[in-house]
């Protein structure tokens, strides 16, 4: 059970969020905001009220950096965006869990167990959710659309990252404890943290998957700033990525090992159009892959099989995934069009005992099974679709747009195997979905803060933003 300082941090959370927006950019506050957010608040602990969402660690920071944002910036942080797309998809994710209430209000019985029926409340609260996730995808496409405010967020990546690698070495030593330390309470099975006779760190994550993800994530944001031949405290980007792989290793996670090795070339070396491009393809390998997997177009099943001649400690555990796959696709398309809904409805359950068989951890298969087509098009629509219009644009993408793009790339193909949607995969989202500024006449104005006097090509506020030693450590060094 969370103690007392797990709920104390939810609640103190929107006052330092609040404390950034008045003490540093806009822009630089809600990177802060939802990262600092994601790093350091506990998992599995919120407030539960009616109707609205859950509040928690994945709500309170989007929330909290939309009140900061239209406090300090305005309604200009929340406009709409222009893209027919982009809007067609947005409304779509806020409908379509209205059109799954429409089509489940019947209960399922599985022997002892009854799932029920699902109600209008339950639309409310679901369009509710969705429309907190699309918070971070608004405000970035918004606020994050310039070449300074994208290389902004790669270093902060970096910066946060290496502080928070001192807690994953401290856990790699001594087992996963800092959350059970500070919150009172374990969030996951232990067991899973144990491979290769070490442990995965986990921190305030919930899982050593998601901590190595997003090193994967971060060690592709440091080869940026290492192409560049920047600094980070005064050492070489270059020895910060060594250092970073390092802690990659010791993360255990063969999935993020190679996602991180494999993206290394495209981010030192490929020129950005051929980055871009390769970026364009993933996203589109990722928004197909359940008409790929449903067809049985993809190969996993040899792949097992030559995964278990290798290692056959790792090919039991990715053979369960298939398989739990194979069921709860057979499970949803049953429903296809809007899904099964909430309550487990999407699982699959013994008919006589109402034992639950079946192992969700995809994102992609949770939401094809809980929202169907709809949901699953609208969802990773929006998440994919803005790395197809990175490439489309060519040269009016910045080298850090072009370094975002990877990032993300990394963080959606491991949405297939794992669940690690997070505000930060939103934000990257939203930030490459915008037409950066320059790229069309009628692109609209950046933003600043209220007050401001634009003078020439620069604008200045009536309220200095204070040089803090993080905004002294993440200024950028060279010209983007």
């Amino acid at each position: 059970m969370p103690n007392t300082i797990a709920y104390a941090a939810l609640i103190i959370w929107p006052m330092v969020v609040l404390a950034l927006f008045a003490s540093i950019r806009p822009a630089h506050a809600l990177i802060w905001s939802l990262l600092g957010g994601l790093l350091v608040l506990p998992v599995n602990t919120g407030f539960d009220l009616p109707v609205v969402p859950a509040l928690n660690k994945t709500s309170i920071p989007s929330v909290a950096a939309l009140i900061g944002a239209l406090i300090f910036v305005g309604p200009r942080a929340v406009r709409v965006p222009r893209e027919w797309w982009l809007m067609a998809l947005m409304v779509l994710y806020l409908v379509s869990p209205m059109l799954t209430v429409l089509t489940n209000r019947d209960p399922l019985i599985f022997g002892e167990l009854m799932l029920p029926g699902l109600k209008p409340y339950d639309a409310l609260s679901a369009a509710a959710s969705n429309g907190v996730n699309l918070i971070p995808f608004l405000l970035g496409y918004n606020m994050i659309r310039t070449a300074r405010s994208q290389d902004y967020v790669l270093r902060a990546l970096v910066v946060a990252m290496l502080f928070y690698s001192l807690l994953m070495l401290v856990e790699v030593r001594l087992s996963p404890q800092l959350h059970t330390w500070i919150y009172g309470f374990f969030p996951h099975s232990f067991d899973q943290q144990i491979r290769g006779g070490g442990f995965r760190p986990v921190v305030f994550l919930g899982h050593g998957l998601l901590v190595a993800i997003l090193t994967s994530m971060t060690a592709v944001a440091a080869a940026y700033l290492a192409r560049r031949r920047d600094r980070i405290f005064g050492v070489s980007a270059w020895f910060w990525l060594a250092y970073l792989m390092l802690i990659l290793v010791l993360c255990r996670s063969m999935g993020a090992l190679i996602l991180g090795f494999a993206a290394l070339p495209a981010a030192i070396y490929i020129r950005r159009d051929s980055a871009r491009l390769i970026c364009a393809l993933v996203a589109i390998t990722v928004l197909v892959y359940p008409l790929m997997r449903g067809a049985d177009l993809l190969p996993v099943q040899a792949f097992a099989d030559q995964v278990a001649d290798e290692n056959p400690e790792r090919a039991g555990s990715f053979q369960v995934r298939i398989d739990n796959e194979n069921i709860l696709l057979e499970r949803a398309s049953q429903r296809p069009l809007f899904g099964w809904g909430g309550y487990g409805r999407n699982r699959v359950y013994d008919e006589y005992t109402g034992k639950d068989m079946s192992i969700t951890d995809g994102t992609w298969i949770i939401i094809i099974g809980t929202s169907g087509w709809a949901g699953y098009l609208a969802t990773f629509g929006l998440l994919c679709l803005p790395l197809v219009g990175a490439w489309w644009r060519g040269s009016h993408v910045s080298a850090a747009g072009t370094a975002l793009s990877l990032v993300l790339a990394i963080n959606l193909v491991d949405l297939l195997p794992n669940s690690s949607l997070t505000p930060l995969t939103w934000l990257l989202a939203g930030t490459l979905a915008a037409i950066p500024q320059g790229a069309r006449r009628k692109s609209g104005p950046m933003i600043h803060p209220p007050g401001s006097i634009r003078q020439g090509s620069k604008a200045r506020s009536h309220r200095d933003f204070p040089r803090t030693a993080i905004s002294l450590i993440l200024e950028p060094t060279g010209a983007n």
